[in-house]
């Protein structure tokens, strides 16, 4: 799950990268394959994406680049991207938590800023493939709107959606590709990751059916703002709340489904048993809370019952199974408090 950035609208103007890139790629070789990718199959090569964009390719695709996130859930799965684009640090300079198992030192990074796309240093991998996931119905996250005729010159780009799905759909979708490009969905640690996050949800469905009274509010912030999270915008709370959770739904503009924008003395808007908070912005709902009296006063934070939740988990059976765990433990404990 992402949390939609407010990007500056700084735009990257690549001039003629397009044929440059094209030249690039043409000048280059594509008779190597990775290391660590699977054996490539014989004959063409075709997969359908989530824009309904009907991707073809004379071989299976061996040299992936995938979006930080995307490459974190084909790499659970078995499938190992030459190289990545998007953040794999937050703003305090720490690593995030997008990328998962993914080797970093094993993959080139294209870029790490929102809006920026190095299509020259893309071109030089010699790639088969570009994937990226969707947040926004047919656009590809971190991959500029200006960039992609560039970026296709080069290779074909691949949608995965997140919106308005739960998580464990998302994965399936993976594991759809996943096998396509030739990954084995039968080897024992996605087996038993896939295992381990059926327990998981079956674990955190049977809490959420004892605790059908607890209200459940998403939470994330900024220092001057508060943002009520959509739970049917956002995957991974999606899932929260086909397993039972009550989470809810605040008011949300149809332009930006994903969050309620307001001030912070505002927070009291929702009447929650429990608060489930953006990790990434932790110190504003815990030590610096302090800072936001109505969010202090609040029933679910007086009695100890806000709970940090990592939108950044990746999306894999083999993340989201802790995290489900975690989830559950927490929960078992909470009672209601709003009245």
């Amino acid at each position: 799950m992402f949390f939609p950035a407010r990007p500056s609208r700084r735009s990257v103007l690549l001039g003629a990268a397009s044929a440059g890139a094209a030249a690039l790629l043409a000048a280059c070789s594509n008779d190597q394959n990775p290391a660590g990718s699977t054996d490539q199959s014989t004959g063409p090569w075709e997969f359908t994406d989530d824009r309904g964009v009907k991707i073809t390719r004379p071989a299976r695709p061996a040299k992936v680049v995938a979006q930080v996130s995307a490459a974190a859930a084909l790499w659970d799965l078995g499938v190992r991207p030459i190289g990545i684009f998007g953040a794999t640090k937050g703003a305090d300079g720490k690593p995030n938590n997008l990328a998962g198992s993914v080797d970093l030192n094993a993959v080139t990074s294209i870029s790490e800023t929102y809006g920026e796309f190095a299509v020259e240093k893309f071109a030089a991998l010699q790639p088969d493939l570009l994937i990226a996931p969707m947040q926004i119905a047919n656009e590809l996250w971190y991959v500029p709107k200006e960039s992609v005729a560039a970026i296709e010159a080069v290779a074909p780009t691949l949608g995965v959606n997140y919106l308005k799905l739960s998580v464990d759909k998302v994965i399936d979708r993976y594991a759809e590709l996943a096998t396509a490009l030739g990954a084995d969905l039968k080897a024992a640690p996605v087996l038993t990751a896939k295992a381990e996050f059926a327990a998981a949800s079956k674990g955190l469905s049977e809490v959420t059916a004892a605790k059908k009274d607890l209200r459940v509010l998403f939470l994330s912030a900024t220092p001057d703002k508060l943002y009520f999270g959509n739970p049917d915008a956002f995957s991974d709370i999606a899932l929260l709340k086909n397993l039972g959770l009550e989470l809810i739904t605040p008011k949300i503009n149809p332009a930006e489904p994903h969050w309620e924008e307001v001030s912070w003395e505002l927070a009291d808007k929702y009447p929650a048993d429990v608060i489930l908070f953006d990790s990434r912005s932790a110190a504003m709902f815990t030590t610096d809370r302090a800072k936001y009296p109505t969010y202090a006063r609040l029933p679910a934070v007086k009695a100890g019952q806000a709970l940090a939740w990592n939108p950044e988990t990746p999306t894999s059976w083999a993340a989201f199974a802790p995290a489900l765990r975690q989830l559950t433990t927490d929960l078992s404990r909470l009672r209601p408090v709003s009245g």
